[in-house]
């Protein structure tokens, strides 16, 4: 069989896939991205976070990629107490397919060849790393990267699935504009979260350009699939003042988050010998909210720099670099957030549930809700987060 050769395969052609190839054939290094879809409908919220956009900034650059800009969140705690705060800097919603869309784009426009294919094995030599693809090519390469989500092949095939702890459930419904201009409970233009009552997770109501994306995601096994399915139900059947948009105006969808757990992390791995995970693959994603778009851009990053700095070769110094720089530069915030996790949840603040209490006081107190925009933003760090909030909360307004 004739055999193609190139350094670095990433298989997988999302956000992280396509963001680190990229960096690296922008670069000049020799990449090959692998991905069956191209550009796809990813069943999630699609929010890109301020501090993304802050960071990355060819994402609001790129002008003909549509996305609606948020500055606006209303809050519904679990006694139904309300809040609307305003961002002073706005983050992003996309259509996921729009969004992959301009990350492939930007990927190929900077040199990497992409393959509209299936990786259906890899296996390893001493030469580095032989890929099967479902047209029946084979590939050589010398890295190797999983980029691929959450439910990750590549993963499965490197060191294992997650475990059902390390996970959690999304259900959803976009509903076409059609629909989702009639009055609800969210004006167009602004974001809407609720807080069920004991319940590890929240709802969401995201605008998106052509859509109204509703969403629910709690810890597996937490909640029944059914369980999930009616709490969404209801949510939208609130939203549109007591019944859901005519079936045909409705499409579902479900997902598996990466949610490590606290006791996971120091024991993550994100790399090895001549291969790397990035983004949902290697579980870079937030415990508390579930947003991973900011990761997958960043994890990237970290990993392109990372070989970037060794010429060619094995690699190996290259994985040594990415090991030390994830876990210093995301690693202990996120584990952190996994410490914080049940606190934000079903904790206590001021003697009332967590969410509740911050809903509360954000509608009186300013530095409350400086602190709560701070953490939506995505700003704020977990580690002082609730002693940011104490002393906030005694400021006068």
């Amino acid at each position: 069989m004739f055999e193609r050769s190139c350094d670095i395969a990433i298989i997988g052609g999302g956000p992280a896939g396509s963001h680190l190839a990229s960096r690296l054939a922008g670069e000049g290094r020799d990449c090959v991205l692998f991905d069956p879809r191209g550009a796809w409908e990813k069943p999630c919220g699609g929010g890109v976070p301020t501090r993304a956009l802050k960071e990355f900034a060819f994402l609001l650059e790129s002008t003909s990629y549509p996305r609606k800009l948020i500055q606006q969140i209303t809050m519904i705690s679990p006694l139904e107490r309300r809040v609307t705060v305003k961002f002073p800097t706005p983050f992003a919603i996309y259509s996921r397919k729009v969004l992959n869309g301009l990350m492939l784009d930007r990927a190929v426009e900077a040199g990497t060849e992409f393959q509209k294919v299936s990786v259906t094995g890899f296996s390893r030599d001493k030469r580095g790393w032989v890929i099967s693809t479902d047209d029946g090519s084979s590939w050589r390469a010398r890295f190797l990267v999983g980029a691929d989500g959450a439910a990750s092949p590549t993963r499965r095939r490197l060191i294992g699935i997650f475990p059902v702890c390390d996970l959690a459930l999304a259900f959803g419904y976009n509903v076409a504009d059609e629909e989702a201009g009639r009055s609800g409970q969210g004006a167009q233009e602004e974001v809407v979260i609720r807080f069920p009552k004991n319940f590890t997770g929240y709802l969401w109501a995201f605008p998106r350009p052509g859509v109204m994306n509703f969403g629910v995601a709690s810890k597996l096994g937490e909640k029944t699939s059914d369980e999930l399915r009616q709490l969404l139900k209801g949510f939208v059947e609130d939203y549109y003042g007591g019944s859901m948009p005519r079936r045909e105006r409705v499409s579902f969808f479900g997902a598996k988050i990466p949610t490590l757990d606290l006791k996971s992390w120091r024991g993550l791995r994100a790399c090895g010998e001549g291969w790397a995970l990035v983004g949902d693959a290697a579980g870079f994603a937030d415990p508390i909210t579930g947003e991973g778009i900011y990761y997958a851009f960043k994890s990237s990053d970290m990993l392109a720099d990372a070989l970037l700095a060794q010429d060619g070769g094995q690699y190996s110094t290259a994985v040594t670099r990415y090991e030390s720089s994830w876990r210093e530069t995301i690693g202990h915030e996120l584990e952190h957030a996994s410490y914080r996790l049940p606190q934000f949840y079903h904790g206590k603040f001021f003697g009332h549930v967590f969410t509740d209490a911050v809903v509360r006081l954000a509608r009186y107190h300013r530095g409350v809700r400086t602190v709560l925009v701070r953490a939506l933003m995505g700003e704020q760090s977990y580690v002082t987060l609730k002693r940011d909030l104490l002393r906030r909360a005694y400021q006068f307004i």
